[in-house]
């Protein structure tokens, strides 16, 4: 393997290589050459990374031969561009900020564990970028947490976000990726590549590679920056596959997953042509003055100064040629159909929230700005909280293995502590309907202290009797009468703590 050396492929691991990705999908060629050099191959259908093209097109925005497309006037063909509402990347936003937020914590049953992985996850920015990934998941499909050792002490582990182009399956075993190959360019013709290859006792092989294509299709290589290994075994998997939690109907062979509005490309169709539709509405309907021509050039004043008798940039008037009979100025000011399009685009909208797991009311258009329907997300949308709950089943594995192998990396021991996901249902519950009929249980003693804050604050028990544990220690004199003007919250702690004193808790 012939190896060199270049500052270009030395700095790039210098600073973070994630900040330096940028899209391969262009140069998969390079990057099936390299796998080959190894014996390994992408086991992705073709036919999936063309749906993947489609799903990236619209989740910018821009889809050829539809958002551009050319139109025949009655004298030669015109481009036309057609407007987007950028739906596909507000669903993918809305699930993204749905499920990987700042409120979903990742916990840890030892302390200083905890202190390890939350200082990793600061490090790497995780839940702004954890909540990209996310999106981009589940725009196109899939995407991966990669994790690997810097050498740095100070940071320690950094993660890798991949979307689904960085992600080349190598082995898939019951719809699960066993092996798998996550590269990208990270300089002109220049890639970085990361093998995972799980070994017979269950560890993983782990290969790292910087290199290029020479001439004739040739691979080399560039060395690696100190502190990156080139190969080294790892006791636990340092990878981890997000996707939808959805079937992908599409390609019923292919495990890899599918795009969240894969199954709504005829509504999304159907939202920007009545989105264009509305807009070229307003265009078209504007008031405009057709002025005939013989009285619209050219007027003069009394010192003999021709001047022009309409502003040329005015385009509300128009110069045309009219019959002697007719008026030397008319008016035309169309009728806005402003209702029958705000109807129009709303049943569009109703349609795509529902194919998107939202539920029907989800998105809602009036005067001009689509928003997002709180009220009927608390209230009554049980469809959205079904699916909500069917895509965490994916990502809390994700997420409890990512934990696991920060673990790993940090303390190059298996983790044994226990590894929980507190996601965030607040927007999807009422919570303070909640804490009211967990006050009622208290209140007729059918709950204590602990098992209230259980369930209005998703503590475990063990967490709860320690929460009321320290609010007891705080407290000397938890006799003392309560204060009527106190919340109900601040009653039950107090009652808790009296409560836990007289049974010496």
């Amino acid at each position: 393997m012939e190896i060199r050396k270049t500052n270009a492929a030395i700095n790039c691991r210098k600073g973070r290589l994630k900040n330096m990705v940028k899209d391969s999908s262009q140069y998969l060629g390079v990057i099936s050459n390299f796998l080959g050099e190894l014996n390994l191959e992408d086991v992705t259908p073709s036919a999936h990374k063309v749906n993947v093209d489609t799903w990236l097109s619209w989740y910018k925005g821009n889809v050829q031969n539809f958002h551009t497309y050319k139109i025949y006037n009655g004298n030669k063909e015109i481009k036309i561009s057609r407007k987007s509402m950028q739906m596909a990347k507000s669903a993918c936003e809305d699930w993204a900020d749905l499920l990987l937020n700042e409120k979903v914590k990742i916990m840890v049953g030892e302390e200083s564990k905890q202190e390890i992985l939350d200082k990793v996850l600061l490090k790497n920015n995780f839940y702004v970028k954890g909540n990209q990934l996310i999106e981009k998941a589940f725009a196109l499909g899939d995407g991966a947490f990669v994790e690997f050792n810097t050498g740095n002490k100070d940071n320690p582990v950094e993660i890798n976000y991949c979307n689904a182009k960085m992600i080349y399956p190598l082995r898939i075993s019951n719809g699960e990726v066993i092996d798998c190959a996550f590269c990208w360019m990270i300089d002109e013709d220049v890639y970085y590549a990361t093998v995972h290859t799980r070994n017979d006792d269950g560890s993983y092989h782990v290969l790292n590679r910087i290199f290029y294509e020479g001439k004739n299709n040739e691979i080399k290589y560039y060395g690696l920056p100190e502190g990156v290994l080139d190969e080294y075994d790892s006791e636990t998997r340092l990878f981890q596959i997000v996707m939808p939690n959805s079937a992908n109907n599409i390609d019923i062979d292919c495990d890899r997953g599918i795009s969240v509005f894969a199954n709504s490309i005829d509504i999304l169709k159907d939202i920007d042509l009545k989105f264009d539709g509305y807009d070229t509405e307003f265009s078209l309907g504007r008031k405009r003055a057709f002025v005939n021509s013989s009285v619209s050039k050219f007027n003069t004043d009394d010192k003999g100064n021709i001047t022009p008798t309409f502003d040329p940039e005015d385009i509300v008037f128009y110069s045309m040629d009219m019959s002697e009979n007719e008026k030397s100025i008319e008016f035309v000011d169309p009728q806005l159909r402003v209702e029958q399009f705000d109807r129009a685009l709303q049943t569009a909208l109703n349609l795509y929230g529902d194919s998107v797991g939202f539920g029907t009311n989800h998105y809602s258009f009036k005067d001009g700005v689509t928003y997002t329907n709180q009220t009927q997300i608390i209230s009554s949308n049980s469809k959205m909280y079904r699916r909500l709950k069917k895509h965490e089943l994916v990502l809390e594995k994700s997420l409890i293995d990512l934990a696991n192998a920060i673990l790993y990396l940090v303390t190059n021991t298996i983790n044994e502590a226990d590894v929980s996901i507190d996601f965030d249902d607040s927007i999807i519950e009422d919570t303070a309907e909640k804490q009211r009929q967990a006050l009622l249980e208290y209140n007729a003693q059918l709950i204590d202290a602990t098992q209230y804050f259980m369930q209005t604050r998703n503590m475990d028990e063990a967490t709860a009797k320690a929460f009321v544990k320290s609010i007891t220690d705080r407290q000397p004199s938890p006799e003392e009468e309560l204060d009527p003007e106190e919340d109900d919250e601040a009653k039950v702690i107090k009652k808790g703590i009296k409560d836990s004193k007289n049974t010496g808790e």
